[in-house]
């Protein structure tokens, strides 16, 4: 049996790791993931013992690199935030260990077309764009009524709630409240803004059941090069579950949404006041839209059409 050793970071998201082990099971893979609290030498016996090597997200020094490249008969890098960077801009020091690793691979895998050509700039062949994707079956779609207030939600974590800055003022300014309409947060954290803002604690338990109390997702990003690196699970989610979603026109946001057909794409407050405001005033709209996004969830952003590619490439080394 071949075995595939999975090289992550302490704490581990199924979305490109273990929603795939299924599909590598299927194709004769043993399965094993390794997290940095092991470290790399204590894990070294069980990376020799691969045939494939997964590394996702994490960056090597020279040294660890090359202990890592000489343990690996063969090495897959997968990553999907702009690494070579980070959220602060741009690092030397990262790029120049982003460099490495992707010359160093036998197959890149990148989360869109942003990071996809970062990564062309350092080799030309073996390089994949890999969404990132959710299981479309496991998601109930919403059922769009006539309500009030309606709920424009944003589901992430504690170092995404920065973004939601960027509409703050629509949020907590009750001179620019849009009426109506009540803004949900569902996190590990309660977001620091006043307002009409409802809070959920995250779980992973109840995390579709949390989505389907929206009418609507919304998705402000920041026009930098982290924001670009990003896969938009958000929308995917938001998608996944039939709503309508409002969102920058930064990054993958474009190209998941199209303007008045699964969602709006507005860049400043006034354009985002008024797609809340013409959702939250027209429930079929929304389930016109909610319709559309679920269509497009399923057909490029879903595990059933991915997990058969993806395990097929690595098969295919």
């Amino acid at each position: 049996m071949k075995k595939i050793v999975f090289l992550t970071h302490a704490n581990p998201q199924g979305y490109r790791i273990q929603q795939y082990f299924p599909y590598l099971e299927k194709r004769g893979f043993e399965i094993e993931l390794i997290t940095t609290k092991t470290g790399l030498l204590k894990a070294l016996p069980a990376l020799r013992s691969a045939h494939v090597i997964y590394v996702q997200r994490l960056l090597f020094d020279p040294i660890k690199l090359a202990l890592l490249r000489s343990s690996a008969k063969r090495l897959v890098y997968d990553f999907d935030d702009a690494v070579m960077f980070g959220s602060r801009g741009e690092s030397s020091t990262r790029a120049r260990k982003f460099r490495n690793m992707v010359s160093k691979a036998d197959l890149v895998l990148a989360g869109n077309h942003f990071l996809l050509e970062e990564a062309k700039k350092h080799r030309k062949e073996g390089v994949f764009y890999v969404p990132t994707v959710v299981d479309t079956n496991d998601y109930p779609v919403k059922t769009h009524r006539e309500v009030m207030p309606v709920t424009a939600g944003w589901i992430g974590s504690t170092s995404t709630l920065k973004y939601l800055d960027r509409i703050k003022a629509i949020i907590s300014d009750s001179r620019q409240a849009i009426s109506g309409v009540v803004f949900k947060v569902i996190a590990d954290k309660a977001p620091d803004m006043e307002g009409d803002v409802i809070f959920e604690r995250w779980t992973k338990e109840k995390e579709k059941e949390a989505l389907l109390s929206l009418d609507m997702g919304i998705m402000p990003l920041s026009d930098d090069v982290w924001s670009k690196g990003k896969c938009g699970l958000k929308l995917i989610q938001y998608m996944a579950a039939g709503l309508p979603s409002v969102t920058h026109p930064v990054g993958v946001a474009e190209q998941m949404i199209e303007d008045g057909v699964n969602g709006f794409l507005r860049s400043d407050i006034k354009g985002w006041r008024s797609a809340i405001e013409e959702l939250s005033k027209d429930a079929s709209l929304r389930k016109k839209m909610g319709m559309a996004a679920r269509e497009v969830a399923e057909y490029r952003y879903s595990l059933h059409v991915w997990g058969p590619r993806v395990s097929e490439i690595i098969d295919s080394l």
